[in-house]
């Protein structure tokens, strides 16, 4: 069985058979690109659950992995987004009453470092949870924000800490206020 290797054109979100699945542009991309039967030479290396370890696939199927892919030329590009990812944004931006919204590369942690970062300024006051997450505190870090802690609510029935209240909020905002 021999194979032949084509250079077919890179078909996005705004492809009919896509555009009328009525799912999320990007899930319409993911699930199409899925579905292709095509050998994966990228990452992640588990090739769509057939390489999966057989521990997790046993435990959890071989669906996790299908639709767990890459960038791939016909999944867009989340650096400069041209199709799915575009439109995926250009939607959640509207859903949200923004003028433009990017999707995260980095996680968590980037987004919270990308939110503070973007509205803080060296030595401006930036109020927060004493349990933050540590991305918060390298973001103050490197934007030049000053902390204002609050220690948050602790809940001795479930022995967590709860959070903030809208008086701790006020009493910091007055504090600070009067520096």
């Amino acid at each position: 069985n021999t194979a032949s290797i084509t250079n077919k054109p890179v078909s996005f979100s705004n492809s009919p058979e896509i555009q009328h699945s009525g799912l999320p542009p990007l899930v319409s991309a993911l699930k199409a690109s899925a579905e292709e039967n095509a050998a994966t030479f990228h990452f992640p290396g588990h090739n769509r659950g057939h390489a999966a370890p057989a521990s997790m696939t046993q435990l959890i199927g071989i669906r996790p992995y299908v639709h767990d892919l890459p960038e791939l030329p016909e999944l867009d590009n989340l650096f400069c987004p041209q199709g799915p990812i575009l439109e995926a944004q250009t939607k959640a931006a509207k859903l949200f009453g923004s003028s433009e919204t990017w999707f995260l590369v980095g996680g968590t942690t980037c987004g919270i470092q990308a939110a503070i970062m973007s509205t803080c300024s060296p030595g401006e006051f930036l109020i927060l949870p004493r349990n933050c997450h540590l991305s918060a505190i390298s973001a103050m870090v490197l934007s030049g924000a000053v902390p204002k802690y609050i220690v948050p609510d602790y809940k001795n029935d479930w022995d967590i800490a709860g959070g903030v209240t809208p008086l701790q909020v006020i009493q910091i905002l007055i504090y600070t206020t009067t520096l």
